[in-house]
């Protein structure tokens, strides 16, 4: 939050000295002034304006770029939990969950200082049940743990149809026709024909005033979302079967996020993670064991 305002605080003393420069100008030499003096003066006074505007456009627009420039130590100490996993001979699923809380920490942070305010993570297991795939919350920051049910304490069943961003990744993964790798939404309390499974029977949006409900009684801690899938990032190795879960941010204002790098940058994680979370699939294998054994496993953790 202090490097937001940071970022805005010399336009913001630009915008104050403009307008009280505008108020004495008109105050006092305007009267003296002839018809050429007028339209000289309303030149320069809209010349003006329009590059304060552009100053306030380009600083909105790329000064939360230069901020990625800064997320690298976040995301190397993030890799770095993953990585020690890696030079372990043998590696139990605790220890996996463990290192996998550390990750969503440095992920947190990371868009939490690009965006300047707190974004929450979590990873999704890909499991099913009775051959129905479901997402189940395997991990999550260690701040959004705390307001969120996860786990055993969610007793609700998210089911991929009826959740859009699972849907549409998992659905629609092998049609070359539509882009799966990704699900980026803002503005979710009024975005047509979203779907989450904390979202039964919340009234449609026929008009202004229900509209107006739905933003005001938006029952979710987040406005906006991205969501990757767990996969590998090489082409040839993708398929659905292959989806292992996904990767979520996601923030609770309304527009957050820029899909131009973010996604990039969450494949990427994404593709790390994969080895992990495969490793877990694997000792989870049993259709009718998978829950209970997720579930042991994140109830030892918590």
């Amino acid at each position: 939050m202090k490097k937001t305002f940071g970022d805005y605080f010399v336009i913001i003393i630009s915008i104050i000295g403009s307008c009280a420069s505008t108020f004495g100008f008109g105050l006092f030499f305007l009267p003296k002034l002839n018809n050429q003096g007028w339209v000289g003066v309303l030149f320069l006074g809209t010349l003006s304006f329009f590059f304060l505007g552009y100053c306030i456009y380009l600083i909105s627009k790329y000064r939360k770029r230069i901020r990625y420039s800064e997320i690298f130590k976040d995301l190397n100490i993030g890799f770095a939990q993953l990585h020690k996993i890696d030079r372990q001979d043998s590696v139990e699923a605790k220890e996996i969950i463990l290192r996998l809380i550390e990750l969503c920490n440095s992920i947190s942070d990371s868009f939490s200082r690009i965006n300047g305010h707190k974004v929450s993570v979590c990873i999704k297991f890909l499991m099913f049940k009775n051959k129905r795939p479901y997402a189940q919350t395997l991990v999550r920051d260690k701040s959004s743990s705390t307001e969120r049910k996860s786990g055993s304490k969610d007793k609700s069943t998210h089911w991929i149809s009826e959740n859009s961003d699972f849907k549409f990744i998992y659905s629609n993964f092998e049609d070359d026709n539509i882009d799966t790798s990704y699900y980026y939404k803002t503005k979710l309390p009024i975005r047509e024909g979203y779907n989450n499974t904390r979202l039964h029977n919340w009234p449609p949006q026929k008009t202004f005033l229900n509209k107006y409900n739905r933003i005001k009684q938006w029952p979710l801690k987040y406005r906006s979302t991205l969501v990757v899938p767990i996969i590998p990032i090489e082409a040839n190795e993708q398929d659905q079967e292959a989806i292992r879960g996904f990767l979520c941010i996601d923030s609770p204002k309304n527009i957050a996020f820029n899909s131009q790098y973010d996604v990039d940058i969450l494949k990427g994680i994404a593709d790390g993670l994969y080895n992990k979370i495969d490793i877990l699939h694997k000792l989870t294998l049993k259709e009718d064991e998978q829950k209970k054994a997720i579930e042991r496993i994140i109830k030892e953790n918590r």
